[in-house]
């Protein structure tokens, strides 16, 4: 059984929450820069928080401009794929050849499966940009 579509009033709602959100972590992220902060790192929050506040934006955006739409997801995906790339071959890990060599037996699985969502999150922002920039080439 398919559920009813939100009304607008619940999608602005969650859109500007949404955009709150994100821009909160984000800019309370980017007041830890150069600190240390334990095991997390400030730019993993500020990649969040802008992947988050472009969700809301999504939300938020008018349905009939799907153009912007379409620019407005193209940045969330390039966001949550800046994301994985930073957990999984960045800072956190120390690279992957730093972490190759001291990478436990039970760890591989885990290590191998975010190194593939991280890949296919970046071919996934390819695309989307892609496919801002063939629609803005039709539209012309």
């Amino acid at each position: 059984m398919a559920s009813k579509p939100q009304p607008r009033r619940g999608q602005i709602a969650g859109g500007l929450l949404a955009l709150a959100a994100g821009v909160g972590v984000a800019a309370n992220a980017a007041g830890h820069l150069g600190q240390p902060m334990g095991k997390l790192d400030p730019v993993v929050l500020i990649i969040a928080g802008s992947a988050l506040a472009f969700v809301g934006l999504i939300l938020f955006a008018p349905e009939r401009n799907r153009r912007l739409k379409a620019w407005l997801g193209a940045f969330m995906i390039t966001a949550i794929a800046l994301l994985l790339d930073w957990l999984a071959y960045g800072h956190m890990t120390g690279g992957v050849a730093g972490a190759a060599a001291r990478t436990h037996f039970w760890e591989v699985p885990g290590r191998v499966l975010l190194t593939s969502g991280a890949l296919l999150f970046s071919v996934m922002a390819l695309w989307a940009w892609f496919r801002v920039g063939h629609a803005r080439g039709k539209a012309a």
